[in-house]
């Protein structure tokens, strides 16, 4: 699947971290989503999904960079983190064209399996990568909890611990197959500015600032198994939304639909508007 004349693909290692953020910024003009993205914060997520720079690519048009698409590496699987494409060069085919030479790549360096999200709502994007061999796995969804008025007497029973006692104990007591950024790979990566706390060393959370202002995002909360049904989970949120008074706590859009519905709705969350599919293909010949 060639590129367009005068289009080349470069590894991402050729560009800086600050450079990358600008490029995926423009590329993502006018999307669903659009997205500002630091050198600082780009870091900040894709350090932590195992980001591979010498298998993503940059697509330059001469000297202008027009697309770019960020690849996710763990064991036989290979994710799509981000792929996105320059307002003026949208519409042309190039979409395909440049996952077409990242997915042969993948086939040379031996990976197994492509995952990537796409939002539902992105009929583009999701015929293409239907036409590409994907099949949706699962719909993921996001959910809020509006800022309440706590007992601030609850903080006093969370306990900050390290994150990765927190993955641990998702690996350990957490469900199964969980999407890649809620992973305990993807969790066991967190650092500062994210917190991890434990309430009666039986519950487990990792918040950090979510994007929007203010709002809390929730990254993992794990009960361990025998103390399930007794009331833990809601005593975590309540004692999270005292720490941290005036913020609505948010899980972004790669949450199971399912998982958790019934706590989820006991302990005040609301399902938000944007879903996503993860879709995969095979990358066995």
């Amino acid at each position: 699947m060639s590129l367009p004349s005068g289009v080349v693909g470069q590894p991402a290692l050729a560009f800086t971290t600050t450079a990358l953020a600008e490029i995926m910024t423009a590329c993502f003009e006018g999307y669903v989503i659009p997205q500002t993205v630091t050198g600082h914060g780009f870091n900040n997520r894709f350090r932590r999904e195992s980001l591979d720079m010498d298998a993503s690519r940059v697509f330059m048009d001469g000297p202008s960079p027009i697309a770019i698409v960020l690849v996710t590496r763990r064991g036989w699987t290979a994710r799509i983190a981000a792929m996105g494409i320059v307002p003026a060069h949208r519409g042309r085919g190039l979409g395909r064209q440049a996952l077409g030479e990242v997915v042969e790549n993948l086939h040379r360096l031996g990976d197994r399996r492509l995952l990537l999200e796409v939002i539902e709502t992105n009929d583009p994007a999701v015929r293409l990568y239907t036409s590409l061999g994907f099949i949706p796995r699962r719909r993921l969804v996001g959910y809020r909890r509006p800022a309440r008025a706590e007992d601030a007497a609850a903080v006093s029973e969370l306990v900050e611990v390290d994150p990765l006692v927190v993955a641990r104990q998702v690996t350990e007591h957490g469900a199964q197959d969980l999407p890649w950024i809620m992973s305990p790979e993807t969790l066991a990566a967190a650092a500062a500015p994210a917190l991890a706390y434990s309430l009666s060393d039986r519950a487990f959370a990792i918040v950090e600032p979510a994007p929007q202002p203010g709002a809390l995002a929730l990254r993992t909360l794990v009960i361990s198994g025998e103390a399930r049904g007794h009331g833990l989970g809601r005593r975590m949120m309540s004692s999270l939304a005292a720490r941290h008074p005036g913020q609505d706590i948010v899980i972004s859009a790669n949450f199971p639909e399912g998982l958790a519905a019934d706590f989820l709705a006991r302990a005040g969350f609301e399902k938000t508007p944007i879903s996503q599919f993860e879709m995969e293909r095979s990358l066995v010949s």
